[in-house]
């Protein structure tokens, strides 16, 4: 019994921290965590799928965003996308027999000194050579090293994920061979933009 006590009396002591949005998605309630108190909720990586910020397209149950905490107030947590993610079984389902899979996988740095790393691939309708295909990932990267640089990193989030900025880069690929479907199999964003929680000096 005093185990049982012990343990309520743990959760007891937990402040719930509502975990919001970024500011480009209007801030709304996403999720609610447990803390020790608000401070400890800072870098905390919170994953939610996209469908739960833009309902509009099904597909988007498909993505999965990994918000970071980098401020909290009153019991109110602000993010940042540290990471997308597309679902990797929905992925492997696309990859037929007698196609291509062309990668292109880049680091790049926004307007706002973000360096981030893009995956996207492109899924042709009939095998091609090899050097098709590094001139379709050349292409790609064209496009994306011609446009991210003038992006700040929110607005580089939301063009990757409407596809605007994805379907300029498979266009350009398309020149080269037909494209039959593309996505978005990631985004990490590399730069550290929290700082980590230090520990309180033993005290003597």
């Amino acid at each position: 019994m005093p185990k049982v006590a012990k343990l309520k009396d743990k959760w007891k002591s937990k402040v719930w921290i509502e975990v919001l949005a970024p500011d480009f998605f209007g801030n709304i309630s996403l999720a609610k965590i447990p803390a020790d108190e608000e401070q400890a909720a800072v870098g905390r990586v919170v994953p939610v799928a996209y469908y739960q910020i833009n309902p509009e397209n099904p597909e988007n149950n498909n993505i999965k965003l990994y918000l970071q905490i980098v401020k909290v107030e009153n019991l109110k947590a602000k993010t940042i996308v540290k990471r997308i993610e597309y679902a990797r079984e929905v992925y492997r389902a696309m990859i037929r027999r007698g196609s291509s899979l062309v990668e292109w996988i880049g680091d790049y740095k926004t307007s706002d000194s973000m360096d981030v790393r893009i995956h996207i691939s492109m899924f042709t309708p009939e095998r091609i050579n090899w050097s098709r295909m590094h001139k379709m990932r050349l292409a790609a990267h064209k496009v994306l090293s011609e446009s991210v640089p003038n992006l700040t990193y929110d607005q580089l989030v939301v063009k990757l994920l409407d596809r605007s900025l994805l379907d300029q880069a498979v266009s350009e690929a398309k020149k080269i061979y037909p494209v039959k479907n593309y996505v978005l199999l990631s985004l990490k964003l590399l730069t550290k933009v929290v700082k980590p929680v230090e520990a309180p000096a033993a005290q003597e």
